[in-house]
């Protein structure tokens, strides 16, 4: 494997793409990529189920992948999907399948941190400007639009809008009329009726970074519709698919087959859009998610590959400032949560549970009583930048069951990876409820699946509130299904 590579999995609703790159400077080359059609939001049926033969189709394709990316250092990798796999009813059937074919975790990550990622990688690959500049990208499920100076969003939105879903809606079967343009177009704009005047400013010109742009740029130029794409160019071309009916009839330049199917939703998506916010023209952007996805994996300073700062971090900081956490409790009760996860075997800090402490008290902006409720609510629905959902659900279980009985969580949904981190806020949480320093360093040992927490043997007479928390600690777990016991240690 070469420690020089890096890589990027974007498994979109329309088409699955890798890139692969090498560090340059500051900058990513790109040495190879892959593009798959694999069309995943075309195999969800009315219950919003992908087929098994869609999902199977999904898989082969990352077994290519997988292929490809033997080169590169596991470490090195960053895999992200995107609104099927958010929409899909079997979604965790989909990602358990996808991981296993493709060796490699994956991150199903929110639209709006979809959007963040796809203006990291076309800031990049666009001249600087310290201006304000819009990015769109039409995928197959769903539609981001981004404001951002530099390299820097500044404000971004997600809609269920997608080239697959809507030609499928709109267009079946390949049929294209006036009329079913006509409700397309009203679908997408009352949908974006919504966005912030901020988006509706008028813009000379914007940025889409999908290959629904530059396809419809490619047909638009080499068809003589126009010299760029601008609504009277988009029209023309609308008009040509009417004429011809069907879209297996259709006959342009720069056509290809496999974009034929999804293009009539495109193109209403794409001429919804720039009716709906003032935009003049439309040009073709490099970079898009996948490329996003590599700078992000640098800023994470995945094996000392950058010391750039990581977006979750700001995010975290960003949180506890607009909330007012007690930053030093939560420093308390990550470092002996992180101090218990050392005593259980792991060698390196665990960032799961520093985030899940400095968000553990959140919810008292809103209220005092069944604080880790609310916190928890916070932590499920707030913009989170650099999060992955599956980080955020993780996050939002530690934080509600940080404190108070475990009859709210399930056992089962806890991996044992999972059930130690809980162990160890908990018992953290416990030893600074009276939000100063204990003078006792409690190790947790695990014993198969029970778990045995050694103590100081004074503790019951230096802190009796704390020794007695810890014993209806053991007996709550021990309902739970969970066997705990303390152990005097010295």
């Amino acid at each position: 494997m070469s420690e020089e590579l890096l890589a990027a999995v974007d498994l979109g609703s329309n088409s699955f793409r890798l890139l692969i790159g090498k560090l340059d400077g500051d900058q990513i080359v790109p040495v190879s990529t892959l593009r798959e059609g694999v069309r995943l939001a075309g195999g969800l049926t009315e219950q919003s189920i992908v087929s098994d033969s869609k999902i199977e189709e999904a898989c082969a394709a990352l077994v290519r992948f997988r292929e490809r990316l033997s080169a590169v250092s596991p470490n090195r990798i960053r895999a992200v999907a995107t609104s099927t796999y958010r929409v899909a009813s079997n979604a965790k059937q989909l990602l358990r399948a996808s991981e296993a074919a493709l060796g490699a975790p994956i991150d199903v990550i929110s639209g709006h941190e979809e959007a963040r990622l796809i203006y990291v990688g076309c800031a990049h690959t666009l001249p600087w400007s310290d201006s304000d500049r819009l990015i769109v990208d039409i995928g197959g499920g769903s539609t981001e639009f981004v404001i951002g100076r530099g390299y820097e969003p500044t404000a971004m939105e997600s809609f269920l809008l997608g080239a697959v879903t809507l030609s499928q809606n709109f267009f079946p079967d390949g049929m294209v009329t006036a009329a079913a343009f006509r409700k397309a177009d009203v679908y997408v704009r009352s949908r974006l009726e919504v966005m912030r005047a901020e988006y509706k400013r008028g813009w000379d010109v914007a940025y889409g970074s999908s290959g629904t742009v530059r396809a419809l740029h490619e047909i638009v130029t080499e068809n003589q519709f126009g010299d760029s794409i601008t609504q009277d160019a988009l029209i023309a071309l609308r008009d040509a698919l009417v004429e011809a009916g069907r879209m297996d009839r259709v006959e342009l330049n720069a056509l290809k087959s496999t974009r034929a199917p999804v293009l009539p939703g495109g193109l209403a998506i794409l001429l919804g859009l720039m009716r709906e916010l003032s935009v003049e023209s439309i040009a073709p952007a490099d970079g898009a998610l996948r490329l996003g996805a590599l700078y992000d994996l640098l800023a994470r300073g995945k094996n000392n590959i950058t010391e750039a700062a990581d977006t979750r971090g700001r995010t975290i900081e960003r949180l506890q400032r607009r909330y007012d956490i007690d930053v030093s409790q939560a420093e308390r009760v990550n470092g002996l949560s992180q101090s218990l996860w050392a005593s259980l075997g792991h060698h390196v800090p665990d960032s799961i549970l520093a985030w899940s402490s400095a968000l553990a008290e959140i919810g008292m902006a809103i209220s005092h009583e069944d604080y880790h409720r609310h916190s928890a609510y916070v932590v499920s629905h707030a913009d989170l930048p650099g999060f992955s959902e599956r980080e955020r659900s993780t996050i939002s279980q530690l934080v509600l069951g940080h404190t108070g009985s475990l009859k709210k969580l399930v056992r089962d949904e806890f991996s044992e990876e999972d059930l130690q981190r809980l162990l160890c806020i908990r018992i953290a949480s416990i030893y600074a409820h009276g939000r100063s320093d204990i003078a006792d360093s409690p190790k947790l040992k695990s014993r198969g699946k029970a778990f045995q927490l050694a103590i100081s043997p004074t503790l019951h007479e230096s802190h009796p509130l704390t020794f007695a928390l810890l014993e209806e600690e053991c007996e709550r777990h021990a309902k739970w299904g969970v066997e705990l016991t303390t152990k005097a240690d010295g």
